[in-house]
């Protein structure tokens, strides 16, 4: 429950290792075992809930602002509608905004409509919706977004997806390296 030592430990690992290796090596491996303990006893959501929020808060202070970007269209980075864990959203957003990437973080349980609304009106280069539960990887949300003139990749991924049904044209992504890797491909 020290917010400061997590907050200090984040930016250690961020300044030393990089975003990829920050979130591969440090954040998932505590975050699973402090989930793994509360499913055991029930005690520790607390705790949870102070490292995610102290997660957050360093990704988004390892984000620079990309004003100028390798890609004239951004990237939309959203959770599925409902999905509410938002979290593997930042570290993305963070490592590809000091690739020079130009990203539009569009957040938790963004309901269908307004993300439809946000590819028409951006046109973006790519897309990346998480789904981190099953329940949530929904095949008819990839297929309700519009068409538009520029061809848009459309990525999934998250835990949700890995059991789901992904409809062509949306692609798979199976972790942070990876979805960085995709998505430097549709902008470039």
């Amino acid at each position: 429950m020290d917010s400061i030592a997590v907050q200090e430990m984040l930016a250690d690992s961020l300044a030393s290792d990089g975003v990829i290796a920050t979130w591969n090596e440090v954040v998932r491996p505590v975050l699973t075992a402090v989930a793994a303990r509360w499913q055991l006893s029930g005690a520790g959501v607390e705790v949870e809930h102070l490292l995610n929020e102290c997660v957050l808060a360093a990704f988004v202070r390892a984000t620079p602002l990309v004003t100028l970007g390798r890609n004239h269209r951004p990237v939309l980075l959203a959770c599925m509608p409902e999905e509410r864990h938002n979290l593997p959203l930042y570290p993305l957003a963070a490592e590809l905004a000091q690739r020079g990437v130009v990203v539009r973080q569009l957040g938790a349980a963004l309901p269908v409509v307004a993300l439809a609304a946000a590819v028409r009106r951006t046109a973006p280069s790519a897309v990346v919706l998480w789904a981190q539960l099953p329940r949530y990887a929904d095949p008819g949300v990839l297929t309700a977004l519009p068409r538009t003139r520029q061809q848009v990749r459309l990525f999934v991924g998250g835990p949700g997806w890995r059991r789901g049904v992904v409809t062509t044209p949306a692609e798979r992504v199976d972790d942070l390296a990876d979805a960085v890797a995709a998505v430097e491909g549709a902008v470039t």
